[in-house]
């Protein structure tokens, strides 16, 4: 084999590191334009999925209105309803009112009778003699 020339030996060198640069260089060009067109994808699908989002909000809102046209149509009739309603209702609560402070009443009267009878049955001597004093 011969030997190359100095010259030559740097020409090939230099057309090696040109090759491995534009290697290099098509490489990065390629994993960029990767990277436009993945971030151009996200960010299509993005907003195609936050314009699906507002047309779901707009049908539900147009949805609740109609909700609420029917309500205030139905309301004039369940204000009388709930009014003939009330009236019973009120009239059965006072009498549970009622029923229940004259059971708390007779709860603390038969307590205290309780208690009466209590201290009379410990002490007969002192109940009689008390007694006898009162007549």
């Amino acid at each position: 084999m011969a030997e190359k020339k100095p010259e030559e030996t740097t020409t090939e060198a230099v057309e090696a590191v040109r090759e491995t640069v534009q290697t290099i260089t098509k490489s990065v060009m390629a994993a960029q334009d990767r990277n436009v067109k993945f971030v151009q994808n996200t960010f299509l699908n993005a907003m195609e999925l936050v314009k699906n989002h507002v047309e779901a909000t707009r049908a539900l809102m147009e949805e609740l209105e109609q909700q609420q046209e029917a309500l205030q149509k139905l309301a004039p009739g369940m204000q009388t309803s709930l009014s003939m309603l009330r009236a019973p209702l009120s009239t059965y609560q006072k009498a549970l009112e009622a029923v229940e402070k004259s059971t708390r009443q007779g709860l603390e009267t038969f307590e205290k009778a309780a208690k009466d009878f209590e201290q009379a049955s410990q002490h007969p001597a002192r109940s009689e003699h008390s007694k006898r004093e009162k007549h």
